[in-house]
């Protein structure tokens, strides 16, 4: 038994051609001027932003990108400077918004900011307004930076937060392609062996987190896409069941995220009323 992995399917030069036509398709053809990115100095947001400027900068398609770094205390230095460095290697415009300022408003306005974990997804949704009232002052669309792993399988993600884009142009791929795109679109080594971390309190990565990797999380879900059983993925993979049931219980719990919003169900009759 064996469990098979994505892998593009004409390489990756041709990847990057039709997700730079999927690019330009998801904002042309909504009206939109450009994109805002958030830089994070992280892969995903790094890969996503060198797609969109060589998307962009094909000849006629007259889209702008704007980058935005949006840093706070749980942020280290250096991811500010990588995503301002991100923006200086593609030569776009950038601003730096500093979120701390904001939560720390926030929190004294409003009840319920009271651990880590809900500072940290206040930190999220707060960029995701930023993002949006920008984009909306330029006619611009939110680039959405979530991969596979993270927005489908775990749904490792802020609903409200970085969830809350426009479009999600690396949606299909897993962190392992994503970093093979980056390498190819020529992100210096650095960035796109970069340790994940959404950002949410001081020292914190994502698979510290989770107590597992993304590249298991993939393999376990394409197991499950596969036909597979629990046991039988323990059995091909050697991973600890433990791992096997969380991936499962966070698909399951998760699957809110990836809907539109339910509606109420109520019997309308139409007429015309005198």
């Amino acid at each position: 038994m064996k469990i098979e992995r994505a892998y593009f399917a004409n390489g990756v030069e041709r990847a990057v051609d039709e997700l730079a036509d999927e690019v330009i398709r998801l904002t042309k053809g909504t009206g939109a001027y450009g994109g805002v990115i958030g830089l994070s100095g992280g892969i995903d947001s790094t890969a996503t932003a060198y797609l969109c400027d060589y998307a962009f900068g094909r000849e006629g398609s007259g889209l702008g990108l704007y980058g935005i770094v949006m840093p706070s205390d749980a942020n280290r230095d250096e991811d500010k400077e990588d995503g301002l460095r991100v923006a200086k290697n593609l030569g776009i415009e950038s601003v730096v918004v500093p979120i701390e300022p904001i939560a720390d408003i926030f929190a004294r306005q409003v009840p319920g900011i009271d651990s880590e974990f809900h500072r940290g997804n206040l930190y999220s949704e707060l960029r995701a307004v930023v993002l949006s009232r920008v984009a909306a002052s330029k006619n611009y669309r939110v680039m959405g930076t979530g991969n596979w792993d993270e927005d489908y399988v775990l749904g490792y993600c802020t609903k409200r937060g970085d969830a809350a884009v426009d479009n999600n142009i690396l949606g299909n791929l897993p962190k392992r392609l994503v970093r093979e795109l980056a390498a190819h679109l020529g992100v210096s080594e650095d960035l796109v062996n970069r340790v994940p971390t959404a950002g949410l309190w001081e020292g914190q990565t994502d698979e510290g987190e989770l107590g597992y990797t993304y590249d298991a999380a993939e393999l376990i879900q394409n197991g499950f896409d596969q036909g597979y059983s629990a046991s039988q993925i323990e059995e091909i993979t050697g991973f600890d069941n433990r791992i096997i049931s969380d991936v499962v219980m966070r698909h399951a719990n998760t699957e809110h995220k990836r809907k539109v919003p339910s509606v109420g169900k109520v019997s309308l009759l139409y007429g015309v009323r005198e």
